[in-house]
């Protein structure tokens, strides 16, 4: 084709607008047609990739977080247990929303939280479930649960441990795409930090 058939406007353009506007036999359209839907995908996983590892970074800082923060709970000497603080319970609900804090600006619908103690067994290194709370639909874990526990609590002699569960689930992409849905888990475990337990005080 001349460059004389190209219309004058298309001439204007960058030489392969121009070979694309004035290819007769469609070739360019057909590769396009071809490349761009393998394209667009393969940049979607890439922006959904980027996303999830955003979002599981800040999972993995709200299980950290949250579980720090109930371990550094201000000594209140439990009358009852001379190794324990009392903790309200009002202050460890709040202590657990701080997740949704860490979070932000993502819609935290999705969000769940489990914060629990463990009285560690060290000759098996489990840890026994004495207390458990959720947050934001989280299931609290029984009480009397066993957690299979790193040998190195044991070997330190801890005797409570604080044991953190966030879940996050999103739509990649905001359900642009039907890409299906994604859950991150991040677990934390923890020493209490000002006393050997924690004692939880139910409503108050």
């Amino acid at each position: 084709m001349r460059e004389a058939d190209v219309p004058r406007s298309a001439s204007r353009l960058a030489p392969p607008f121009r070979r694309f506007l004035g290819d007769r036999l469609g070739a360019a359209a057909t590769e396009f047609a071809v490349i761009a839907p393998l394209a667009l995908a393969l940049m979607s996983l890439a922006v959904a990739g980027g996303q999830s590892l955003t979002l599981f970074h800040k999972v993995v800082i709200s299980a950290h977080g949250v579980t720090d923060l109930v371990s550094r709970t201000p000594y209140q000497p439990d009358p009852n247990n001379s190794n324990a603080e009392l903790l309200a319970q009002s202050d460890l609900d709040t202590d657990l929303a701080m997740s949704a804090m860490i979070l932000y600006p993502n819609d935290t619908t999705n969000l769940t939280v489990v914060l629990s103690e463990l009285q560690v067994n060290q000759s098996t290194n489990q840890g026994t479930v004495v207390w458990s709370e959720g947050y934001n639909g989280g299931t609290a874990l029984a009480t009397g649960a066993i957690i299979n526990l790193d040998p190195s609590y044991s070997n330190a002699g801890a005797t409570y441990l604080l044991y953190g569960q966030v879940s996050y689930t999103f739509q990649p992409l905001g359900g642009i795409l039907a890409l299906p849905a994604i859950t991150l888990n991040s677990t934390e475990t923890l020493t209490i930090r000002n006393a050997q337990q924690i004692t939880v005080q139910w409503g108050s």
